[in-house]
């Protein structure tokens, strides 16, 4: 077996109990009041926890969002996407078509990656497929992300060989390998707008944007970049440097049928953040919520910048004793951060008001969280860390959280009957 699959915390609320537990209030009519973001992060409780084959740092993982309806990913960024509803069968499973691939969730760690069901199985991170790399050395991967493409679910993962995998699971292999660069790759993102194209950062001080359907290079930012990000509206992009700087750069209007390289340099970008430098300053991961940026050092500091006025609104601290690679998330509404420190501990922030909504924390997580994301939903909340290990905190209503601490009456007439 792939994945050697540690017991759940569903049964015990011991295990991670929140200081203190929000009720939902009853309305006028005896109904329910429907949930706030605040309640249900308030009520997330640790569920499942998964520890990969390889005993290594998981370097990165991501959910697959895209569904039949969905536009790409417009609208996250510029002031959230709609929202997601789900339906479920009488048995409790979601119901979806038949190409809506959004329970899928990937991670990378040491030479391999793995997808999992993260929804249909109830409590558990079910393993679907494996791969690993071909390789009889001991090359990294150390990034990953999706690519929407009708009737497949593909994503690409990239690390210390140098070269972009494009896996499919509809055909279970790797169908295309990109070359070009000779440094490790550190991030892919794939275009919000243009499902045709994929970028990707590495050491070797280059940045490029790739054309999947064939592996053609497109363009090439000579910049020694450590973070990128596509804007929104897939018109630009924005680097972050290990000195702290943050820079814009244009994307080009590309002819696919010549496919002539395009090279920039630093001249050709605008800076929009000055660098520090020191250490800690270096960006690890760069997002969008409400047109503005989001911008994170290696030290947990979040900056929030208008990109308008170039002014920063505020800054989000996530307390840590050291320095790391740990990327972020915000919620598919634009509303809320998430983001992990060198402790093992997670934390939600508000981004409207900069306070802290939660702090997720547990006993057997003192590894470095290397990667936080939310569910669509905002109902589950799944962090990487170091030595390999997955953890998913899970929304638990007080129905379920009291049958959980009901006595268990069938053990207790078993107990006398003997």
């Amino acid at each position: 077996m792939v994945e050697e699959v540690l017991s759940a915390a569903a049964a015990d609320a011991s295990i991670e109990v929140p200081a203190k537990r929000a009720r939902v209030a009853n309305n006028s009519n005896g109904g329910e009041e429907p949930l706030t973001p605040e309640h249900i992060f308030r009520n997330l409780r640790l569920r499942r926890i998964v520890r990969e084959n390889h005993n290594d740092t998981v370097a990165q993982i991501a959910l697959m969002f895209y569904r039949p309806d969905d536009d790409g990913l417009q609208g996250h960024g510029t002031g959230g996407m709609p929202t997601y509803e789900r339906s479920f069968d009488k048995r409790g499973g979601a119901v979806r078509e038949a190409d809506d691939n959004s329970n899928l969730l990937v991670s990378t760690g040491h030479m391999q990656a793995n997808v999992f069901d993260n929804e249909n199985c109830g409590d558990h991170l079910d393993i679907m497929s494996h791969f690993q790399l071909d390789d009889e050395g001991s090359n990294m991967l150390k990034t990953c992300c999706w690519i929407r493409v009708p009737g497949d679910a593909l994503f690409a993962v990239a690390g210390e060989d140098k070269m972009v995998h494009l896996i499919s699971l509809a055909w279970t292999r790797e169908i295309r390998v990109l070359r070009g660069h000779t440094g490790t790759i550190v991030d892919l993102q794939p275009h919000p707008t243009d499902t045709r194209l994929l970028l990707s950062v590495s050491n070797d001080k280059t940045v490029r944007i790739w054309f999947v359907l064939d592996g053609t290079c497109l363009c090439i930012y000579n910049y020694g970049a450590t973070a990128a990000r596509f804007h929104p509206n897939g018109k630009t992009i924005f680097t972050g440097s290990s000195a702290g700087e943050v820079r814009q750069w244009s994307v080009p209007d590309f002819d696919y049928q010549n496919n002539e390289l395009i090279l920039f340099t630093a001249d050709n970008s605008t800076r929009i953040v000055t660098g520090k430098g020191g250490i800690g300053s270096a960006i690890d991961c760069l997002r969008f919520a409400n047109t503005n940026l989001l911008v994170k050092s290696m030290a947990g500091r979040i900056d929030y910048w208008d990109l308008d006025t170039k002014v920063l609104i505020r800054s989000f601290i996530v307390r840590s004793h050291g320095v790391s690679v740990s990327r972020f998330d915000v919620s598919y509404d634009d509303k809320y951060i998430c983001a992990g420190n060198s402790r093992g501990e997670i934390y939600i922030f508000s981004i409207d008001n900069g306070k802290t909504i939660r702090r997720l924390a547990h006993k057997r997580s003192v590894r470095p969280v290397t990667c936080t994301i939310f569910s669509r939903d905002c109902r589950s909340v799944v962090y990487s860390s170091e030595a390999g290990f997955i953890w998913r905190y899970d929304y638990v209503d007080d129905e379920t959280l009291a049958e959980w601490e009901r006595p268990d009456e069938s053990a207790s007439n078993d107990d006398i009957s003997e």
